[in-house]
């Protein structure tokens, strides 16, 4: 994380027009590689995978380290599977040895839109090559982020929900809850705050905006590198605000659920680094 100086352009806002300072995550994205097209049906409300066809130019990290990829018959399987499908999915691959974050790829699907047919020549047209961040994301757009937030272990409920510290002379204990429920009903509810597994959970935050995609390293690498990453050497994405998660950890940046009204690019004038 970092702060960012930049020209506030939210309409209605106070600051309007005035610079501002924010915090903000720099997020490096090398592109992804789509592997494969995976097809699927509908049937009756419920999504029934049809068939898979494959890239040759998978490369061998995905190969030998995913039990997920099982080659199949390339694009001559299409003939069979036309008219039997009404959905198609990009399999994609990252590159972590682009941003220095390991070896072992993760393989995801993207839904692709608009009709089948659509769809298919599209996703051949994309299959073996790599896709940007660019590609997908403008400056200025919201998105969501995935991720699993940062693991704290088995923790009390002082630290896990803020429960407030007993008095001194509390009997028994100070950093507990005072009483878990009523006489009736006889069972402790849910809504009672207990100890128990505190971070390491997926979560979802929404309409993070994005300030800056680039692809200049030079202008957002520190002389010493990022705190437990190192240099970024890829593609790189600035999001206001925080991100759930540790340093290399993988996210995933999706098209917001619930999107606010859209804004223009921001003017950046400077980012801290």
């Amino acid at each position: 994380m970092t702060s960012v100086h930049y020209v506030d352009n939210r309409p209605g806002s106070p600051s309007q027009g005035s610079e501002m300072t924010a915090a903000c995550t720099v997020v490096a994205a090398p592109p992804l590689k789509v592997v494969g097209l995976a097809f699927y049906q509908n049937r009756d409300g419920e999504l029934v995978d049809v068939g898979r066809i494959w890239s040759k130019e998978a490369g061998e990290d995905i190969v030998r380290r995913n039990k997920t990829f099982k080659p199949s018959p390339g694009p001559e399987k299409l003939d069979e599977m036309k008219g039997r499908f009404s959905e198609v999915r990009l399999i994609v691959a990252t590159q972590p040895r682009l941003a220095n974050a390991g070896k072992k790829p993760q393989i995801a699907e993207i839904k692709m839109g608009g009709e089948p047919g659509y769809s298919l020549n599209k996703g051949l047209e994309l299959l073996g090559k790599e896709l940007k961040i660019s590609d997908v994301f403008k400056e200025g757009e919201f998105v969501d982020v995935l991720a699993v937030t940062k693991g704290k272990g088995f923790q009390g409920v002082v630290k896990r929900y803020h429960v407030s510290i007993l008095q001194r002379k509390s009997r028994k204990t100070r950093r507990g809850v005072a009483a878990i429920g009523p006489w009736n009903p006889h069972y402790v509810m849910y809504t009672v705050p207990r100890s128990g597994q505190m971070g390491f959970h997926r979560r979802t935050e929404y309409n993070k905006r994005i300030l800056k995609i680039s692809s200049e390293t030079s202008t957002i690498n520190p002389k010493s590198g990022w705190h437990r990453f190192g240099l970024v050497n890829t593609e790189y994405v600035v999001i206001e605000g925080s991100l759930p998660g540790t340093p290399l950890r993988p996210l995933v940046l999706r098209t917001p659920a619930k999107p606010p009204k859209p804004l223009e690019a921001p003017q950046i004038t400077l980012i801290e680094v």
